[in-house]
């Protein structure tokens, strides 16, 4: 049986990750949440769609 654990990162891990250290972590990040944006907005017009029946994407 497998068991999922969480694991939440310390302030340091915290720290790099809100304020990267050069330019290439900052684009890296930057595109990282202009994808996920992008996701999340497809998929919430995808429920929209699916909610009002129209189950055509395409």
């Amino acid at each position: 049986m497998a068991h999922i654990t969480e694991v939440v990162p310390n302030d340091t891990e915290l720290e790099a990750m809100t304020n990267p250290k050069n330019s290439k972590a900052v684009e890296t990040m930057q595109h990282r949440r202009e994808v996920k944006r992008r996701l999340e907005d497809y998929l919430e017009r995808a429920e929209l769609k699916r909610a009002l029946g129209d189950d055509d994407f395409f």
